[in-house]
């Protein structure tokens, strides 16, 4: 008898998936620490918190929403694996384990016709290095202050979640892209290990 691995999608309300998502992203890169931000919630792992939310949030929606725009059905769902998968790196990373995946989930899309699978996957990876930019840039105007490490929190798990989702592996993002793209994905992939890095 064959065996064959499958990760079954969690179904509920896209919404209740999402938010289990992100906050199972910001454990997964923080751990433990996260409780810091009980502490002060302008802090690294502060930061770390609304960094996955906010970044998750956009990654999932920016993949979703594209895809809509070509025609077809999107939305979010999470995933047995991915999700336990997410948690125990969170575990790991408590313990000082430097690597963490974080794929709770996916945006589960459906298309009629044809669509640019690879604008798709694109999209989510490219919105999660404008924000780690972005943050980044700010943090160095902040000087050294709470709001900085904030900062840099929210930069460090967006830059993450862009590398990690550029790796050319499927079911990853940077699978899809890499077939269509190849330059396009080297660009962005060095950009994202710049910033994560």
């Amino acid at each position: 008898m064959a065996f064959t691995f499958s990760d079954r999608p969690m179904y509920m309300d896209e919404w209740k998936a999402l938010i289990i998502g992100a906050l199972s992203v910001a454990f997964g890169y923080a751990g433990i620490g996260l409780l810091r931000v009980a502490e002060s919630p302008l802090n690294f792992y502060g930061g770390i918190l609304a960094g996955a939310i906010l970044g998750f949030l956009v990654h999932e929606y920016s993949h979703r929403e594209i895809a809509r725009r070509q025609g077809c059905i999107a939305g979010f769902v999470l995933t047995q694996f991915g999700l336990a998968l997410t948690l125990f790196s969170g575990l790991l990373r408590s313990i000082g384990v430097p690597f963490v995946i974080l794929a709770p989930g996916y945006v589960a899309i459906y298309c009629r016709g044809f669509a640019r699978e690879d604008y798709v996957a694109a999209a989510g990876p490219i919105s999660n290095i404008v924000m780690a930019l972005v943050a980044m840039i700010a943090a160095r105007f902040a000087g050294y202050s709470g709001l900085a490490f904030f900062l840099y929190g929210l930069s460090a798990i967006n830059a993450w979640l862009a590398f990690f989702n550029l790796l050319p592996f499927s079911p990853l993002d940077g699978s899809k892209i890499v077939q269509r793209n190849p330059l396009a994905w080297l660009v962005m992939i060095i950009v994202a290990a710049w910033l994560a890095f």
